[in-house]
């Protein structure tokens, strides 16, 4: 068994019969840019086809290896129409494409320029932000070395007068470490410097803050692991 309808071969751009009766005629349409109508009336003759083709599949039964031939015939048969179909969307849309690659092309001489000098004056906020953060780390750090300071001396005063000891609060630290900037005429950027950890010797990481890797664990599976604690193949 196969499709009610003859085998054909793809072509650019459409069909190319094999044998059996003629293809839907398809009259030669001029497109005009972007006249979906036009474009629509190309596709138009393979309609009843497709319709055909999909009601013979939902019908059919696989019950055993004969059917089972067929069946795998009857897909190469909707795979060489599907094939088509796609063959003369790109025929129709190339004139669109090419001209789409002009423009595109033509419009990066202006683009590329102009993000070159984004990615100028970006190197140059972000080396200015980086300076303001270290100056706001040294700035913290000498307030917490001047609170150190004074609560050593009031404790040093408190144990001397035999009396309980004072804690001073203790120096907020931005854990943000973020820059921003804001213009009048609107633009603005947020550079933040975020901390993190290197790790120097794997075997001493907590387990809390490991992983499995799931990519090493599929290409076991893969390789034949069928057992493996904590697994389940």
């Amino acid at each position: 068994m196969s499709f009610n309808f003859p085998l054909e071969e793809e072509s650019e751009g459409g069909l190319k019969k094999r044998g059996g009766p003629p293809p839907p005629s398809r009259a030669a349409v001029q497109l005009k840019p972007f006249d979906f109508d036009a474009a629509k009336k190309e596709f138009e003759p393979y309609r009843k086809q497709i319709e055909e083709m999909k009601t013979q599949a939902i019908g059919f039964e696989v019950v055993g290896v004969e059917s089972n031939t067929q069946a795998v015939a009857m897909m190469g048969q909707a795979r060489i129409l599907s094939k088509a179909i796609t063959g003369l969307k790109d025929k129709t849309l190339r004139p669109h494409n090419d001209f789409r690659t002009k423009v595109i092309a033509f419009a990066k001489a202006f683009s590329v320029p102009a993000e070159e000098a984004v990615s100028i004056l970006n190197k140059k906020t972000k080396d200015f932000a980086y300076q303001e953060l270290l100056r706001k780390r040294k700035e913290e750090k000498e307030e917490r070395e001047l609170a150190e300071k004074r609560q050593k001396e009031l404790n040093d005063e408190a144990d001397a007068a035999g009396v309980e000891r004072v804690e001073l609060p203790q120096t907020p630290i931005d854990k943000g470490e973020k820059v921003q900037t804001r213009t009048e005429s609107g633009s603005s950027l947020s550079i933040t410097l975020e901390w993190k950890g290197v790790v120097v010797d794997p075997v001493k990481v907590e387990r809390s803050l490991c992983s499995p890797d799931q990519k090493k664990v599929d290409e076991a599976v893969k390789a034949g692991l069928r057992e493996s604690p904590g697994i389940e193949g």
